[in-house]
């Protein structure tokens, strides 16, 4: 029998905000930052509690390896999940994390091929994060199974 694959997870904690516009096509970011301009169309989070180097070690260690990343957004009673791969990198930015729908790779990326970016989240999300309401994010990585 084959061992159980370990899902590791985290959660965020932030806020929306009224410039929030989660229209870009290719991202989707998570700041630390306490304002959010509307030039940032990719933000869904602002004044998050944590980024890169402070997320569970283990999940740090899963992002490392190949797996599935899986990150839903609640806000106001409404979620949407967005799953991508792993970086194999650590994110060690201490001010925000990216989910891209390319595979590129800086200290920012929490996730790489990701099948949604903020334009792809429901309306009715986007129109709760701009009321600031708090959001959650629960970030969750499942290892790819062992060769």
């Amino acid at each position: 029998m084959a061992p159980a694959t370990r899902v590791v997870k985290d959660v965020i904690v932030g806020r929306g905000h009224p410039n929030v516009t989660a229209s870009n096509a290719r991202t989707l970011e998570i700041t630390k930052d306490l304002y959010v301009t509307r030039r940032g169309d990719c933000i869904v989070a602002c004044c998050a509690d944590k980024a890169g180097p402070e997320l569970a070690r283990d999940l740090l260690d899963a992002l490392r390896r190949p797996g599935t990343v899986r990150v839903v957004v609640e806000a106001g009673g409404i979620a949407a999940a967005v799953t991508g791969r792993t970086p194999l990198a650590t994110p060690t930015n201490p001010y925000r994390l990216v989910v891209r729908r390319s595979r590129y790779v800086d200290d920012s990326t929490l996730a790489v091929e990701a099948d949604k970016a903020a334009a792809d989240l429901p309306r009715d999300l986007v129109s709760r994060l701009r009321d600031g309401v708090v959001v959650k994010i629960e970030i969750s990585v499942e290892p790819d199974d062992p060769a």
